[in-house]
């Protein structure tokens, strides 16, 4: 599995299903930035931040040096815009595990489609830079019956067929993480 954040979240229910569950902040960090996502978001951020404080520090050639500090200052703070989306990431990943309702679920309906326009913040590269794809389907929690759909731009997910089993991390109603379901 390319992507270690599934992973994480399956073992992590399969010890802890009930909420509130044991979450060690570093292994979410570990598990969320080794993803290709937010590696590129937090890697694009220290760039932008180091290059921003290179401006403003003068360590660079420049034709203007007055206008150095406010360029520099403008490029440290889009590094820190950028640095916001893999920190919501963790925050929203720690809290759902921490706190959310875990149900396991058989896939009713499964596909693979070509991704949609608008994409997923999150999730792996699939398919090629024209043609990307995404796994979407049905599934039905095994302990309610309630079935809702599922859209995911994470490789394991292409290979879920009806009858597969998959956990389901939700918070407040909503689906906030997917994750394989081990035996």
């Amino acid at each position: 599995m390319a992507y270690p954040l599934p992973l994480f979240v399956s073992q992590t229910l399969a010890n802890q299903p009930i909420a509130p569950r044991q979450v060690p902040i570093r292994l979410v960090v570990r598990a969320v930035l080794s993803g290709v996502d937010c590696t590129i978001y937090a890697i694009g951020s220290l760039v932008l931040i180091g290059f921003g404080l290179a401006v403003a520090a003068h360590a660079l050639p420049s034709r203007s040096s007055s206008s150095d500090v406010p360029g520099g200052l403008v490029i440290v703070g889009v590094g820190v815009l950028c640095a916001l989306l893999p920190s919501f990431r963790v925050w929203q990943v720690a809290r759902a595990l921490r706190e959310g309702d875990a149900h396991v679920a058989d896939i009713a309906e499964a596909a693979v489609r070509p991704a949609r326009l608008y994409g997923t913040p999150w999730g792996e590269p699939m398919g090629t830079r024209t043609r990307p794809i995404a796994a979407s389907g049905t599934y039905r929690i095994t302990d309610t019956g309630e079935s809702h759909p599922y859209y995911m731009q994470q490789r394991w997910a292409t290979t879920l067929q009806p009858g597969a089993r998959i956990w389901v991390l939700r918070r407040g109603g909503r689906d906030v993480l997917y994750a394989p379901v081990n035996n």
